[in-house]
């Protein structure tokens, strides 16, 4: 009754993202439950969010920087003036210097790059999850596989000793190997706890779940990607048009050429209307418009590194392009080589399975010694891990090519979900659910 309960909470929590996990309960690890626990409650995911609502408030200061703004000069004396108490007036029209709409260019540029780094980043940690997960069931399985394996040995052990005191017909050289082999099991067993105990810590901080949670984890098997039977020029295509990597470094590029245009432009830093009253004059009555202009060698120069900028954005898409096409061309081939090393190696497992049940009759009939009994078992539980391994190879493949081409649970990985502008929207008019300010889950 308990456990129900307790998969109702975590279903409850996946629905609405409201319930918190509290320390000792018991939390059911599988690829599901990561996904869902990680976008709302791992630390980097959440900076990384943080950066993104960082951006969108750049982007809404770059446009109130539009808006034009009053400044009142100083009180003249009410007995000296009493009919205009404004010593002078400056109306600031910043919409009208072309290089602060271009700097609001840049800063929605910079924005949708932050937002694709945010869904980059899910996909990265989610990759990095899954990997750790499925390191944890395969280890787990080595574990119960030495784990059989010692109680095996251990029952060798006893029963050697047994009738060694009653009948006293077993050498000291047979018990002391028994024992010895029993024990080194013993070791392994304790290695592969010490390295259960550090995986699952790191699911645990992963996942962001408190200290003193307990994980149920599942062992879900991990299903073949249709992009196991493509090309590696196909992968590589796919992996670019989907890549967030490819969307970041694109806005990158625009934000930069943005800027090196604002820099161009940045020449005229003002534009006002200004007035100053005279005898019993209104400085309403007497505006007159005027700017601030400069231009010097350093605007060159700043055009220059902004050229180097866009370059050397331009320059790492060529070299995004080059490392996918050389990730898919190696996955392509050692998925068919881990494929063929998971037969043989479950070839070679049930050869070992056969030899060793042979080997256990003629003990039983002493045909053979102990020696050779304890040796064919040993070799039957390196199979297993051997195949336990193989296995864990295709999945971490499985995984990289999932990463790549954004595929299985990758797909389900939205990153932000922001309305972008439609048409031409003024500053002065927005209409709502059509502006940036709709920001990130």
């Amino acid at each position: 009754m308990k456990k129900i309960i307790i998969t109702i909470l975590v279903c409850v929590f996946f629905e609405n993202g409201s319930v918190s996990i509290a320390a000792d309960t018991i939390f059911v690890v599988n690829p599901n439950s990561i996904r869902g626990q990680l976008l709302t409650k791992n630390i980097s995911l959440l900076q990384a969010l943080n950066n993104v609502q960082n951006s969108k408030l750049n982007v809404s200061m770059a446009r109130a920087k539009l808006l034009p703004t009053l400044n009142l000069g100083a009180l003249l004396p009410a007995l000296a003036n009493p009919t205009f108490l404004l010593a002078s007036v400056t109306i600031l029209f910043p919409f009208l210097v072309p290089s602060n709409w271009i700097v609001l260019k840049q800063e929605k540029e910079l924005f949708e790059s932050d937002k694709a780094s945010y869904k980059a980043l899910q996909l990265n940690i989610l990759s990095n999850s899954l990997s750790l997960y499925y390191t944890f069931v395969n280890d787990q399985k080595i574990h119960n596989i030495i784990a059989e394996q010692s109680d095996t040995l251990g029952t060798i052990y006893t029963n050697l000793r047994k009738k060694s005191d009653i009948l006293g017909n077993v050498t000291s050289d047979e018990l002391g190997m028994a024992s010895a082999q029993w024990q080194e099991s013993k070791i392994r067993i304790s290695k592969l706890q010490e390295l259960l105990v550090e995986e699952r810590a790191g699911l645990r901080t992963l996942l962001g779940l408190p200290l003193g949670s307990e994980l149920n984890v599942e062992d879900i098997d991990l299903a073949p990607s249709d992009y196991e039977l493509k090309s590696a020029t196909e992968i590589a295509d796919h992996s670019l048009q989907v890549a967030p990597e490819v969307t970041q470094l694109n806005y990158l590029i625009k934000a930069a050429k943005a800027g090196k245009y604002a820099k161009l432009f940045g020449f005229m830093s003002s534009a006002s209307i200004a007035g100053t009253s005279t005898n019993n004059s209104s400085p309403f009555s007497g505006l007159k418009a005027g700017g601030a202009f400069s231009f010097g060698a350093d605007n060159l120069v700043n055009i220059k590194i902004g050229n180097n900028n866009v370059e050397s954005i331009q320059l790492r898409v060529e070299q995004l392009k080059e490392e996918n096409e050389k990730i898919a061309e190696i996955l392509v081939g050692q998925i068919v080589e881990v494929k063929k090393q998971q037969e043989l190696s479950a070839r070679a497992l049930q050869d070992r399975l056969s030899v060793y049940e042979a080997k256990k009759r003629q003990y039983a009939m002493g045909l053979i010694p102990l020696q050779s009994l304890l040796q064919t078992q040993v070799q039957l539980t390196d199979s297993y891990v051997s195949n336990i391994k193989s296995d864990l190879d295709l999945k971490m493949q499985r995984l990289t090519l999932m990463r790549l081409a954004i595929d299985g649970d990758f797909l389900k990985i939205k990153g932000c979900a922001a309305t972008a502008l439609t048409g031409n929207k003024s500053i002065f008019r927005r209409d709502k659910g059509q502006t940036l300010d709709e920001l990130c889950q």
